[in-house]
């Protein structure tokens, strides 16, 4: 069943519904139209009282983080657009009930990009990938820009890639969350995400607890495969190069 989706991945409550930045950095597109990316997805921490997801649940995570085999994003369009490029995906989810469903998902690489599910490519360590923006455009909290913070050397099934980090740690209305960012750097995609919140009790839910992860497992191009060992071996390497940088500016409310 085909449908057109806007999909916000990990940050539908995080990084929703709010401005762009008024300036924008045009960055490389490492990807073109054909190019398919595999991803799998869980969530491998999940600490509450209530049940996993509730139908009424408003919060970080979404069911296709957890009950898919895999999630398969192909790129089906690029469009140059004020400030960057639109580059358009279609996604398919294979679902472990059996089920397959797509969606359309489009990310503007450009710093003005608030999800960074992708970046530029052949971007260095300290440069910015979004700006800073006003998150839910309520003036209640400027979300702060993001940079690299560290460039490894991945290892996949068939070489070693570069591919660059974004780690941070931020609080949002007394909410931590801690997020690490790995994109293979010659195409600017996402090759690893983890996300942990420690999310207390409020008027959409009770309290919970969770990790999710995303890893790029599979893709049409040359050398992005990941052995099963890649996992633990990236966790060692990125303790050894790169502390969580503390990002955490509020605004003062007006009176």
């Amino acid at each position: 069943m085909k449908k057109t989706i806007l999909i916000v991945l990990l940050s539908a409550f995080l990084v929703s519904a709010m401005a762009v930045p008024a300036l924008a950095q045009d960055l490389e597109v490492g990807v073109q139209v054909g190019d398919w990316f595999k991803y799998e997805t869980k969530v491998t921490q999940w600490e509450s009282e209530m049940e996993f997801l509730p139908p009424d649940f408003f919060g970080p995570l979404t069911l296709a983080e957890n009950q898919t085999n895999y999630i398969l994003y192909t790129v089906t369009d690029i469009t140059p657009v004020a400030g960057g490029n639109n580059v358009t995906f279609t996604v398919t989810y294979n679902w472990k009930n059996g089920s397959v469903t797509e969606g359309t998902y489009v990310e503007t690489v450009s710093t003005a990009n608030q999800q960074i599910f992708m970046i530029g490519a052949n971007m260095e360590e300290g440069d910015m990938v979004s700006d800073t923006f006003d998150f839910l455009g309520m003036g209640f909290f400027d979300y702060p820009p993001r940079y690299l913070n560290a460039s490894i050397d991945r290892e996949y099934l068939d070489e070693t890639r570069d591919t660059n980090v974004c780690e941070y740690y931020i609080e949002i209305f007394g909410t931590p969350y801690t997020y690490t960012n790995m994109w293979d750097k010659a195409t600017g995609m996402r090759a690893y995400y983890e996300n942990h919140g420690d999310v207390p009790e409020s008027m959409w839910s009770q309290a919970y607890t969770y990790t999710v992860v995303w890893q790029l497992v599979d893709s049409s191009v040359e050398g992005l495969v990941i052995p099963d060992l890649t996992g633990p071996v990236m966790v060692l390497t990125l303790i050894a190069v790169t502390i969580p940088i503390v990002l955490h500016k509020r605004k003062t409310l007006k009176h």
